[in-house]
């Protein structure tokens, strides 16, 4: 017993010691991120009645995402926490091989836990990598129609009610430039919910 709690105060102090040496302890950021990835989940669209066909959605269209977070450094490489994303989506309505008949969109908002590992520093840069994972919330959709005239669609026939799907974001790649003492510019690459590709601003104190 006095051997696990000789282990488990060395282990506290060791961690204590290590949080004294880091130099950063917080980060805030805002930033842009193009070409998201998500799953988003379909309307529930009418029956055509004149061809006994269903209608259906095509050519998804994702917005880029503005998002906006906060991390805090357990250790000087390893940083965590949350972050917001907001973006919409945009579909064509289209029955069979159809042209566009009508275009709905939904406005999606995502929280995500997410991680950061500094595992290169080189004066002003680091490199690192970024995990997260979450809820993407996509809000009932409005339809705009093309063609009024098309037999059962309208937007009373046409819902989708507020929904969820499972968010996501991968980065293994980002860099960091601490171009002045609490501000540093970034770029990350990778894929996920918030985008392909992401570059923006960070406070860090």
């Amino acid at each position: 017993m006095k051997k696990l709690l000789s282990s488990l105060f060395t282990l506290l102090l060791a961690v204590i010691l290590h949080a004294q040496e880091v130099t950063v302890r917080h980060e805030l950021f805002v930033s842009y991120g193009l070409a998201p990835i998500a799953s988003v989940p379909e309307p529930n669209l009418p029956v055509n009645a004149t061809v006994n066909a269903p209608y259906s959605t095509n050519n998804k269209k994702f917005s880029g995402t503005i998002n906006i977070g906060y991390l805090f450094h357990v250790s000087d490489p390893l940083a965590i926490g949350i972050s917001y994303s907001y973006n919409t989506v945009k579909r064509d309505i289209v029955l069979g091989s159809s042209i566009p008949l009508a275009e709905i969109k939904n406005t999606c908002h995502t929280v995500m836990f997410t991680g950061k590992y500094t595992w290169l520093r080189l004066n002003q840069f680091s490199f690192y990598s970024r995990a997260g994972i979450g809820l993407m919330s996509v809000k009932k959709g409005k339809m705009t129609l093309f063609e009024p005239s098309s037999e059962g669609l309208d937007s009373s026939s046409t819902t989708m009610e507020n929904d969820k799907c499972i968010a996501w974001q991968v980065m293994p790649i980002g860099v960091e430039w601490n171009f002045a003492k609490h501000l540093a510019l970034f770029a990350e690459g990778g894929a996920g919910s918030t985008g392909c590709g992401m570059a923006g601003m960070k406070i860090l104190f």
